[in-house]
């Protein structure tokens, strides 16, 4: 496994961290005084180019075979908000491993859904463990592991959300390995409701793939939103080598306005590939690109977000009233699927295991 990088902004030095293990304690070292700009402030208007449209809403072609989880129900009543995690066995139809797509089907109550793979640690469905890890920090070890996220869902999405790749692209799924799905449910309504999310995925016909995906996400922390106040909050991060986007989805809170990405460095210096909303669970914010975003000749990518905070309180990185900026995605090659930390203050680039 290639190791993380992280690169200052003005003269190119890299310390390299010698492991993915270390690299929770290295983001929170590397971050610091890793640039003398500010880049929270809120760049120049963009060049934008080509922001990309929802996925096709249906299945993918050449469907060979799949698998499928339900999430046990959960009845919330008004105001709850719980984090279930759940365990399932990775039981796979069909001759193929590719997965050209998948499914969510959800009514309300559900905020979002983070479901990885890994290696299998056990038997049959069963609740997570103690030691699997929070929101996104369980999510890291997996991938890290070798596993991949296999489907993130728009924030508070209700009815059917697909995430279908172009045609002949698709995600590979490892053999040995079990599904773990990090839930977090909200009942934000004034009665009772029962959540029951279910995925599906579609395998495709591997004869006819022609480009094999890898997951990636892009996580911005260490902001803090004042009182009634609009805040943006950016960071700029190294590309490793050639890079493809296909699928992307931003994830923020109910406070996120605006998510945005754009080139860096190269021929297509200050170009925006992402300007999305970020956060509208009525009609989702999966994107997708055809042809794929190229990201080869960039030098760094430039991801942010930016909210409006209506409490008369300050906020941070978190769940509750707290908000979020990721980028989840899909992109080609695999080895080349990167992804990162990042504060307003400086990135750390990682390389797939």
């Amino acid at each position: 496994m290639s190791p993380p990088i992280d690169e200052t902004h003005h003269h190119g030095t890299r310390k390299r961290v010698t492991t993915l293990a270390r690299s929770s304690v290295a983001v929170c070292l590397a971050l610091m005084g890793c640039s003398s700009a500010d880049p929270s402030a809120p760049a120049e208007t963009p060049t934008v180019v080509d922001t990309g449209h929802p996925p096709k809403s249906g299945p993918p072609q050449d469907v060979v075979g799949g698998f499928a989880i339900a999430i046990p129900d959960e009845v919330l009543a008004p105001g709850v908000e719980t984090h279930p995690c759940y365990i399932f066995p990775l039981e796979l139809e069909g001759p193929s491993r590719i997965v050209g797509g998948g499914r969510l089907t959800t009514g309300p109550g559900m905020h979002h859904g983070n479901v990885t793979t890994r290696p299998k640690t056990g038997e049959g469905l069963r609740p997570c463990g103690p030691e699997e890890g929070g929101q996104l920090q369980g999510e890291a070890i997996d991938v890290s592991k070798g596993g991949a996220v296999v489907f993130g869902s728009s924030t508070q999405f209700v009815g059917e959300e697909w995430s279908s790749f172009p045609d002949g692209m698709g995600y590979r799924i490892k053999e040995g390995f079990e599904i773990v799905a990090r839930m977090h449910f909200v009942n934000t309504s004034s009665k009772e409701v029962t959540v029951s999310p279910r995925y599906d995925w579609f395998t495709i016909d591997e004869t006819k793939v022609t480009q094999v995906l890898g997951p990636f996400a892009w996580a911005l922390g260490g902001f803090e939103l004042p009182p009634l106040s609009t805040s943006t909050a950016q960071a700029s991060c190294p590309m490793l080598g050639p890079m493809h986007l296909v699928n992307v989805l931003p994830h923020m809170h109910a406070l996120g306005t605006h998510f945005f990405a754009e080139h860096l460095g190269g021929p297509q210096d200050g170009e925006r590939f992402l300007d999305s909303v970020g956060y509208d669970p009525d009609n989702g914010v999966m994107t997708q690109y055809t042809p794929a975003v190229d990201l080869s000749e960039t030098e760094r990518f430039v991801f942010g977000c930016t909210w409006q905070n209506t409490f008369d309180k300050s906020i941070v990185e978190g769940t509750g009233d707290n908000e979020m900026c990721i980028l989840f995605g899909y992109g080609y090659p695999a080895e080349n699927a990167y992804s990162a930390t990042a504060s307003p203050h400086g990135c750390v680039t990682i390389a797939p295991p």
